[in-house]
């Protein structure tokens, strides 16, 4: 049995993680939904692992539910809602230490939701016909598998030791390295638009968008490393982790719930496999761009409250 304790502060935490997530919601522009007029995958996507992270997987579920439920407008809106908390609550496990009850730890309730998630998709006959697009989520699945209590254990260790290193200053070569990766891939990537309008049919074009992908992910993480290179790299590495893994499972239930929609949000849409297809780089992209926009701001986050004394990590 789980005993969740809720203090004061518990409580004003997570009212301030609901709030935000509504005000994320309401008033910041999201990223339109290929294939559904009229919908966006909300920002809010890149905040929800930190609130598992840092109140814990319950209560951060929790806050990215009441923001969502609150900002949402139609049935849709309202289903998604439980994508930000699917990814608080996998993060907030990969990062509690203690067992949920007698038994079973946080780390393998992640990997039990995102797994169901996988499974949920090939139990479909789009994901039956798309049987690859699952590889970012399987990924996910390998590093829980993989990593199992480390993550956690990284991140105790950052409460107890106060995380922080002595100030050593930012890596100013990782950081000019990702930048001038991140410029090399939009040259990429607009060379690649650009020569698709002119040459039709030539698949080997197909090299230069992923070139594009990867050279714009590896700069992001460059430059992610270059900040926070004066902090221990294995909480850094941790953070990132639970982080991922909660994107991938919100991004895998919103895919589902789209599915379950489509006749809502998109009627008409032809060759919805092909859709998923056709999206899954630009997919990998935006979570990678989430997850690096998530652990900057979650090892800032954690460090400065941990550091002036507002929150301790609780595990639940």
């Amino acid at each position: 049995m789980i005993n969740i304790r809720l203090s004061t502060r518990d409580i004003a935490m997570t009212a301030i993680f609901a709030a935000l997530s509504w005000i994320v919601s309401e008033f910041v522009p999201g990223i339109p939904i290929i294939g559904a007029s009229g919908s966006r995958i909300s920002f809010d996507a890149a905040l929800a692992p930190i609130y598992g992270i840092i109140i814990g997987p319950y209560l951060g579920f929790l806050a990215a539910i009441i923001g969502g439920l609150v900002a949402a407008g139609s049935l849709f809106t309202i289903l998604t809602s439980f994508c930000t908390g699917i990814s608080a609550f996998v993060a907030g496990m990969l990062a509690a230490r203690r067992t949920c009850g007698k038994v079973m730890r946080g780390w393998m309730l992640s990997a039990i939701v995102l797994a169901l998630l996988i499974a949920g998709w090939y139990s479909t006959e789009v994901g039956r016909q798309a049987p690859f697009y699952p590889i970012p989520h399987l990924l996910g699945l390998l590093i829980i598998s993989a990593a199992r209590g480390w993550i956690a254990n990284k991140i105790e260790e950052e409460r107890k030791e106060r995380a922080l290193s002595p100030m050593k200053g930012v890596n100013s070569e990782y950081i000019i390295g990702g930048m001038i990766s991140i410029m090399l891939g939009t040259t990429c990537y607009f060379t690649y638009l650009d020569l698709t309008t002119v040459i039709e049919g030539l698949s080997v074009l197909g090299i230069l968008s992923f070139l594009a992908y990867s050279m714009l992910i590896i700069g992001v993480f460059s430059i992610i490393y270059g900040l926070f290179s004066w902090i221990r790299p294995g909480f850094v590495t941790a953070v990132a982790m639970a982080c991922y893994c909660g994107i991938i499972a919100d991004h895998m239930l919103g895919n589902l719930i789209f599915i379950g929609m489509i006749d809502v949000v998109a009627p008409g849409l032809k060759d919805v496999p092909g859709l998923f297809m056709a999206v899954l780089p630009i997919s990998v992209v935006e979570r990678s761009l989430f997850t690096a926009i998530a652990t900057i701001i979650a090892v800032a986050l954690l460090s400065v409250l941990r550091r002036t004394g507002i929150i301790y990590r609780k595990t639940q």
